[in-house]
């Protein structure tokens, strides 16, 4: 018999450490003949680069990162015989990892819960692939800072790292959850209520603690600072219920923020503290494998990224790896589209077509509503027993996936029609707490975009892959179809929303959406040169978000320098940068700095320094947290023209039928059963599409729940009330309130003519209000001027002129219309009188 092991050790070379050599090496597995254009492309920058710390790669989804990752650690491990450690966010990922290292014959190992580190990797004779939780956990095999027993690696590879950011602060964050443990919640909460009494928001903690309101609170931090000990105290007895997380978070709670829902009391850091782990951050290669996503600066957040080589990512211009995608938006195009038959066009796909389909949802609330219709996956082994069962072909579908809009990959006939049914939303306490403090900042928008980017990325892995994609919901379609959003995402994803776009325009009724989804399904020539063609047109390399990149490396330096105790050095920087104002041009980001200055000050012991810093913070950003004493207020700027201010919102929308979409997702929330919080909101959002300045204002009881000014220099001070039972009047009480809001707008806008208004069912007072010369707005009132909005803006929306057009438009239909500011007052106010 020939003995190949004979002959293979005569011919024993030098083992290569060129990673495309290494690849000529290899056994092929079946499918793998050559490299993409792509990947070598990329091997050949890392190789050339391979001495640098830090090195991000960006490759389309589906694009082959796995195996760039194998020959990059395979190359480090040959040249210098030093262990490498792989990670990626999913243990099914692991497998899959492990599964093409077999393939190749590249020598890989997993690692395995509750035994230690494998020789062969700890040897440098065999690659390790883990979960991101395996390395940053409390009780890590890989050696924690301080601790004798250090596993050192030559690289780390992370592997879809642009999905490993919400597990790696998991990792870190501690829950004390109300269903686990009441009574330890009940008494984290009460150390802070006298805080929360102190800004006014006693009453929100109140409703979150009894379940009745699902916002997420932040602890002021300087009550957080002042009863660490206390906390420290409560928590170390109970250690050994958080013994991965509590050693990473003893000793620097102090660097936590503390947030408080119904469902928990949460510990988070700021930003995780990966350097605690020497593996990670002593290690001479840490190559950062992403997708390529618009917004890389959490790379910088999370991982302490060197923000010169995040900007400067290695990426291919080549279209290899990027799937063809038909994206429809049904709400956009020229029928009435309802949620009745995306039901049906989903299960239209798994009944008649045999392929997969699936629907990702927000959250599980949301699945509810299809259970009638799909299977809907339910935990984390289920969501993975359905994932496989569908790449097997044994179910078609349609199956719901709740916020998993990363970690599962479904590739060819496993997913051909794919539908997200309504924006991504947060999960975790911080996700929530971050999207609220920086609302309306496009911090918050490239993370939305992001989300949506890597769900439709879930149905088509790859060249060669395709997938239709329906985006349903008025949420998603009118964000969607924003130009200020629309910039956040790919130069790919924006190519095929075009392309989508364009298709939508040309869908005229539901047979018309079905047929154009099955020449996709069926592989229509036309349809497939189309899309090719026109992608190749419209995409262009990534180029790196120096804006947001610049604001991250801020952040995370400054955390560093004050967890290393240089107080007055992080809140020089972060001044610095507030201060310059182009560096940070949104006001939402600069408070949210000037809070990180004020909280660094004041765990300095810097009382005066920090409320100064903070009252500043809260100037900026009303969202954050309310110091002590309340800063001045700044009033808001009017636009002298409603058209103009009409005009130009509109034509901030791609899709102008995306703003009516806008508008519904608005007006949905005034009723008398929506929120306080919902309503005002709605009502504060109303304002400015009918082209008035508005905003919330309502701090120590002084100012209205909301306020419109109009530009004839008169405001609304609106008290809205929205739950209100019909028989009952405006009270005495009800009256007084308004009377101080009136006087707080009297003094700060001295020259505008105020108009007292209440929302209530009817126009009745008590005799001791004397409101007389109040306004109601009733909800039929209110109503009509909903119909009346609705219809300016359809004849708007319609219009295809530009924005300078549009805006004379606007003016002549105002001129017929009780929208005009001037009748506002005439056309849906109404005198309050006495009860009788």
């Amino acid at each position: 018999m020939v003995d190949f092991k004979k002959l293979k050790s005569k011919k024993i070379k030098p083992k290569s450490i060129e990673p495309t050599e290494i690849f000529r090496r290899l056994p092929k597995p079946d499918g793998i003949n050559d490299l993409y254009t792509s990947q070598t492309e990329i091997l050949k920058k890392w190789f050339d680069s391979r001495d640098d710390e830090d090195v991000v790669l960006k490759l389309h989804t589906g694009g082959g990162k796995t195996l760039v990752g194998l020959l990059i650690a395979q190359s480090t491990q040959n040249e210098t015989g030093e262990p490498v450690l792989y990670l990626t966010p999913t243990t099914q990922l692991v497998q899959q990892t492990i599964e093409k290292a077999e393939q190749l014959g590249i020598s890989a190992v997993p690692y395995v819960k509750g035994k230690p580190l494998n020789n062969d990797f700890v040897n440098g004779k065999a690659i390790m692939v883990a979960t991101y939780k395996a390395l940053f956990n409390g009780k890590s095999k890989f050696g924690i800072r301080g601790e004798a027993n250090l596993q050192k690696v030559a690289a780390v590879i992370l592997d879809d790292a642009h999905a490993a950011f919400s597990v790696v602060r998991d990792s870190f964050t501690l829950n004390v959850k109300t269903e686990d443990n009441h009574s330890r919640y009940s008494e984290l909460v009460d150390i802070f209520r006298k805080a929360f009494k102190e800004i006014d928001k006693l009453g929100t903690l109140e409703d979150i603690v009894s379940g009745s309101d699902y916002s997420t609170l932040e602890v002021p931090y300087w009550a957080w600072h002042e009863q660490l000990d206390s906390v420290r105290e409560q928590l170390k007895n109970e250690s050994a219920n958080y013994s991965l997380v509590w050693p990473l978070l003893r000793d620097k709670l102090h660097l936590c923020h503390a947030l408080i829902s119904k469902e928990a009391f949460t510990i988070t850091p700021i930003l995780p503290f990966v350097n605690v782990f020497p593996t990670f951050s002593e290690a001479p290669r840490k190559i950062y494998m992403s997708a390529t996503i618009a917004d890389d600066s959490e790379l910088i957040r999370t991982f302490d990224a060197n923000p010169d080589s995040v900007k400067n990512a290695f990426q291919s211009r080549s279209l290899a790896g990027i799937s063809e995608r038909m994206i429809l938006i049904p709400e956009l195009m020229s029928f009435d589209f309802k949620q009745e038959l995306s039901e049906a066009i989903i299960k239209w796909a798994a009944d008649k077509k045999e392929v997969g389909s699936i629907v990702l949802v927000s959250s599980d609330e949301a699945a509810k509503a299809w259970s009638d219709v799909a299977t809907v996956a339910k935990g984390a082994r289920e969501v993975e027993r359905l994932v496989i069962q569908l790449q097997e072909g044994k179910i078609r579908g349609p199956v719901v996936f709740a916020n998993r809009y990363d970690g599962i990959d479904l590739p060819g006939d496993s997913c051909r029609i794919l539908l997200m049914n309504g924006l991504p939303a947060g999960t975790s306490n911080y996700e929530l707490f971050r999207a609220s403090a920086l609302y309306g900042g496009t911090t918050i928008t490239s993370v939305l975009a992001q989300r949506i980017e890597q769900g439709i990325g879930r149905g088509a892995r790859g060249s060669g892959d395709h997938c239709v994609i329906l985006l349903v919901g008025s949420d998603i379609s009118s964000w969607v179809s924003k130009d200020s959003n629309f910039q956040f995402f790919t130069n790919a994803t924006r190519a095929q929303l075009n392309i989508g776009i364009e298709v939508s325009k040309e869908i005229k009724s539901a047979r018309d959406l079905v047929e154009t989804i099955q020449r996709s399904i069926d592989r229509d020539k036309e349809w497939t040169e189309y899309h090719a063609e026109t992608l190749a047109e419209l995409v262009d390399e990534e180029a790196s978000n120096h804006f947001h990149l610049k604001q991250a490396s801020i952040e995370r330096k400054a955390l560093n320098l004050w967890n290393d105790g240089y107080h007055e050095n992080a809140i020089a920087k972060l001044e610095q940068v507030v201060n310059s104002g182009k560096q940070i041009p949104e006001i939402q980001m600069r408070g949210w700095f000037q809070q990180l200055a004020a909280r660094i000050a004041d765990r300095w012991g810097n009382t005066e320094r920090a409320l100064d810093l903070q009252r500043q913070a809260f100037a900026n950003n009303r969202n954050l947290i309310r110091p002590k004493i309340t800063p001045p207020y700044i009033p808001l700027s009017v636009s002298s023209s409603q058209a103009r201010a009409i005009a130009q919102k509109i034509g901030g929308y791609r899709l102008r039928q995306g703003y009516l979409q806008s508008f519904e997702e608005v007006v949905a929330n005034l009723h008398q059963d929506a929120t306080a919080n919902r309503f005002e909101q709605a009502l504060c959002e109303l304002a400015t599409m009918i082209g008035l300045s508005s905003e919330r204002h309502d701090v120590d009881g002084e100012g209205p729940d909301v306020l419109w000014l109009l530009p004839e220099r008169v405001g609304f001070v609106i008290e809205a009330k929205s739950r209100k039972k019909e028989k009952n009047a405006l009270t005495k009480e009800q009256h007084g309130q308004l009377l101080v809001a009136a006087e707080w707008f009297s003094n700060e806008y001295p020259e505008y003519t105020c108009v007292r208004v209440s929302v209530h069912p009817q126009n009745y007072a008590t005799r001791s209000a004397i409101a007389s010369a109040t306004h109601a707005l009733t909800y039929e009132k209110l109503m009509s001027l909903v119909s009346d909005a609705r219809s300016l803006l359809s004849s708007l929306s319609k219009s295809q002129l530009d924005t300078q057009m549009l805006e004379a438009e606007c003016n002549r239909l105002l001129e017929n219309s009780n929208l005009r500011s001037d009748r506002i007052v005439n056309n849906y106010l109404i005198p309050f009188k006495v009860q009788a």
